[in-house]
């Protein structure tokens, strides 16, 4: 439905001089005895009618610029509300509760205070690194507890792979720099007394 501010054809801040020429032109144009329309003409001095009164007119502006919150079929439910919430923080949430789950792992198997623990250690330490797996998928939508813990799984194993892709570059530069080395030596060793002797 067409805001008052439409019908008249006027910006939201117009003057009342606006508002008075934009219904003389409009009035003329749709009113009844000069062949207009009548349902046009009562929308015209309806939307006049409101924003010519400066009261009226404030109380109209605050529920136009609010109706999204006061229309009931607009209205979110407050369980709603927190279902959306958490839907778009489940990834870190989970990544918090990961990572304190598996601090609090790591203290009950260390053996300080009780029996050292390898399977509590473990449980910790993979609690942890499922905790950066949830924390890279932050900006994700959660679709339900399996498909989280498959994305950090698979966020895990791209970062392991990554690392392990980045130290095989390293060891194939530092091979290579070896290799280049031993060969320039190789060459100079049996190949040096072959080059002219002003070279």
């Amino acid at each position: 439905m067409r805001s008052h501010y439409e019908v008249l054809g006027v910006k939201e801040d117009a003057g009342a001089r606006e508002i008075n020429a934009a219904y003389r032109r409009l009035a003329k144009k749709h009113h009844p005895d000069k062949g207009g329309d009548p349902a046009s003409f009562q929308r015209v001095t309806e939307a006049y009618n409101v924003l010519k009164n400066r009261p009226v007119r404030e109380a109209y502006d605050f529920e136009h610029k609010f109706e999204s919150f006061l229309h009931k079929s607009n209205r979110r439910t407050l369980r709603q509300r927190i279902g959306d919430f958490l839907r778009r923080r489940a990834f870190a949430i989970l990544s918090v509760f990961a990572f304190f789950s598996g601090i609090l792992l790591l203290d009950w198997g260390d053996g300080i205070n009780e029996d050292f623990n390898p399977v509590l250690l473990g449980a910790g330490c993979g609690s942890i690194l499922l905790s950066m797996g949830f924390y890279a998928n932050r900006r994700r939508l959660y679709e339900g507890l399996f498909d989280a813990l498959l994305r950090a799984v698979f966020s895990i194993l791209l970062f392991l792979f990554d690392v392990a892709m980045r130290v095989y570059l390293i060891l194939v530069v530092a091979f290579s720099a070896v290799a280049l080395l031993a060969l320039l030596n190789w060459i100079k060793k049996n190949y040096l007394h072959l080059l002219p002797h002003h070279f």
